[in-house]
């Protein structure tokens, strides 16, 4: 980046074993690697910021129309994953939807305008280039390497087969007693930090009396399954502590 300005970041699927990993601690942790450790001495923290992604690709992508509406964007999963980059085809498909809502408000046809024309367009031309880079890692780190260099450098997305993902990502998640928890160590204030002083530094802002926009299905689970079971994972996974 110019003037200087380091961008460094993280991304962890949500399909690790291990209940006990903490995905704000391995970003700490990072920094202070020996390859990462240099290019961060001597600066200043700027900004944080943590967001979750919908790497599934093409082959997770739901049918995005449903009465009286459309999903669009990384609520679909439209992130090309391999270049972790998804604002491109989340302004297309919202362009793509609002045609279609404007035929159906005028012409009194439906959304489903919305699905055809997405299947045609370079979104779903791109995506499918990019489908098997993160399925190629459900087969190990080697595997994975080794087939998405084919993929980016022999065949160009034109592969004639389309790897399948795995179970999904929460049946992954292995009970807590086959795994022993993770000693991180402390930030040191300089290149590693407490999560309040990152989130103070990612300006969110929210109410604290708003709604909350997160609901149990059955309230028991968290007290029933999650802690005697997993270590109440829900209290590491999130970067910001929302669910302590």
């Amino acid at each position: 980046m110019k003037d200087k300005q380091v961008s460094i970041g993280m991304v962890i699927a949500l399909n690790y074993h291990n209940p006990f990993l903490n995905p704000y601690e391995e970003f700490q942790k990072l920094k202070h690697h020996p390859a990462i450790k240099p290019l961060l001495q001597g600066g200043t923290v700027l900004q944080y910021g943590a967001r979750a992604l919908n790497e599934g690709g093409i082959q997770s992508i739901p049918y995005p129309v449903f009465p009286g509406g459309a999903i669009i964007g990384c609520s679909a999963g439209f992130l090309n994953v391999p270049k972790i980059k998804g604002t491109h085809t989340a302004m297309k498909s919202g362009m793509l939807a609002a045609e279609a809502a404007f035929a159906a408000l005028h012409e009194g046809s439906n959304l489903e305008s919305y699905w055809e024309t997405l299947r045609n367009s370079w979104i779903w031309e791109e995506l499918h280039k990019a489908r098997n880079y993160r399925p190629a890692f459900e087969y190990g780190l080697i595997p994975g390497l080794a087939i998405s260099a084919l993929e980016r450098y022999l065949l160009k997305g034109r592969s004639p087969f389309t790897l399948k993902h795995g179970k999904p990502d929460n049946e992954a998640t292995e009970v807590a007693r086959l795994h022993s928890p993770i000693e991180y160590s402390k930030p040191d204030g300089v290149l590693s930090f407490d999560v309040p002083t990152s989130l103070h530094r990612s300006n969110t802002n929210h109410e604290h009396n708003q709604p909350a926009h997160l609901r149990l299905r059955d309230p028991k689970i968290p007290e029933l399954v999650n802690l005697p079971e997993y270590a109440g994972p829900e209290s590491r996974y999130c970067p910001a502590r929302v669910y302590e």
